[in-house]
């Protein structure tokens, strides 16, 4: 089994050997990657789940190991260097939730007016948060329609990881209308929080 060697590298480099290794190596061929920084794992981790690669990951010391199978899927117009995320001083790590469209209770058309304020007004926050997290009717903010997608664009851009819950996309029929984010699921979502130092939850 060939072996890819990335400990001590900065990220983008482990992304780009394994998007390498992939592109070289057979169809159904198994590789190892070995890893010793946390962070990076975790962006050929999600780089790897996002692109349907199957993998399997396991800790040696300080070293993490990550056996990739080889599907022979094309990458050609992946950007493995968006998957780069550098570590955040705790202090200043925390994490958004939006778990509905609209903000307190009451009138919906102020609610939504709310909601859109505060998304506008996290542009001008610093730090800026580490993820947005969208749940249940949360998601209705970056589908097709939402009035705040510029906004979410702007923070997107500025590295700001937008994270969409993929079962409520599938509940309320709009996988098909995503247009900021990726989809992911309830393990990913609860690491994200886990992780964070706060948790700010509208």
């Amino acid at each position: 089994m060939k072996t890819i060697d990335v400990k001590g590298k900065q990220c983008p480099m482990p992304l780009i050997e394994t998007k390498k290794a992939l592109k070289e190596s057979g169809e159904n061929e198994n590789f190892k990657i070995l890893i010793d920084n946390p962070t990076s794992a975790k962006n050929v981790s999600h780089f790897l789940n996002d692109n349907q690669i199957s993998f399997s990951e396991t800790k040696n010391g300080d070293i993490i190991e990550i056996i990739v199978n080889n599907e022979g899927k094309n990458l050609d117009e992946v950007d493995e260097t968006a998957y780069c995320a550098v570590e955040i001083p705790s202090s200043e790590n925390y994490v958004v939730l939006m778990a509905k469209d609209r903000l307190g209770q009451g009138s919906d058309e102020l609610g939504e007016a709310l909601a859109g304020a505060m998304i506008n007004t996290l542009k001008a926050i610093e730090p800026l948060p580490t993820k947005i997290i969208f749940m249940n009717s949360g998601i209705n903010l970056v589908v097709k329609g939402s009035l705040v997608l510029d906004n979410l664009k702007y923070l997107q851009d500025k590295g700001v990881e937008i994270i969409v819950c993929g079962t409520c996309l599938d509940y309320f029929g709009k996988m098909d209308e995503l247009v900021v984010g990726r989809v992911s699921n309830m393990l990913d979502i609860v690491q994200s929080m886990k992780d964070a130092q706060k948790v700010l939850s509208f």
